[in-house]
């Protein structure tokens, strides 16, 4: 009994590493995965019922698209815990811009509470650098009735703002855009950007994190061989 039950023991204490690693792995993964898309994704408001998309209210934000091939964009609603019934549209136009590039409309029967909504379009192609602005609007919608943005007070997103009924306010909805033809490499260069961005002398330098990161892993590593080790004298 003590023998089988010292073998477990073991073969856990061998195994903890590698179940680490391969945590690590993944968690790095999805990572990289997320930063295949870009925007803004906090989200710490409420809305208050006056912000709802209601008596001809148009909530939206202006951004700048990252890369060429803007395909798709996913904005966080709130739906106030309630049914609501009328039709709510998207629009995607150029900043500046009368016209719209794309036009979506759907049911707000979709939305209860929280929820991430996408709409995707045929790639832009030309769309790296440019400035765009979406906005939503539901004429038929009314109070307790309607639906909102999800986003944070502030200026979170330096490349544009939240607008409401035309007009800049000082806030960010919470959206991502994604782009077609996005790879691996554009995905890490993303990430090395969003680590060193705006970061005072060694936290501004890429090899900085690099360095932590391998010494991170070695520190995991030599603890599993220890830990083996203990466990195999044990």
């Amino acid at each position: 009994m003590h023998t089988r039950t010292g073998g477990r023991c073991r073969w856990f204490w061998l195994a903890w590493p590698l179940v680490t690693l391969v945590g690590l792995g993944l968690a790095a993964g999805g990572m990289l995965d997320l930063l295949m898309v870009d925007g803004q994704t906090v989200n710490t408001i409420q809305p208050p019922p006056g912000l709802a998309l209601a008596s001809g209210m148009q909530l939206g934000q202006t951004f700048v698209a990252a890369r060429a091939g803007l395909e798709r964009i996913d904005v966080l609603m709130f739906g106030y815990y309630r049914h609501n019934t009328h039709p709510v549209t998207f629009h995607l136009r150029l900043a500046g811009s009368p016209d719209d590039l794309v036009r979506s409309t759907f049911p707000a029967t979709e939305v209860w509470g929280w929820r991430w909504m996408s709409f995707s379009f045929p790639a832009l192609d030309d769309s790296a650098g440019r400035a765009y602005f979406f906005y939503f609007d539901s004429p038929e919608s009314t109070p307790g009735d309607a639906l909102s943005l999800g986003g944070v007070e502030g200026d979170l997103y330096p490349r544009g703002s939240a607008v409401i009924n035309g007009q800049p306010a000082r806030a960010d909805a919470a959206f991502k855009t994604a782009y077609a033809g996005t790879t691996m490499s554009d995905a890490v260069q993303a990430l090395s950007v969003k680590l060193t961005q705006h970061k005072p002398s060694l936290l501004g330098a890429l090899p900085f994190y690099l360095v932590l990161g391998a010494g991170y892993l070695m520190l995991v590593a030599g603890l599993g061989l220890i830990l083996a080790k203990f466990s195999t004298e044990g």
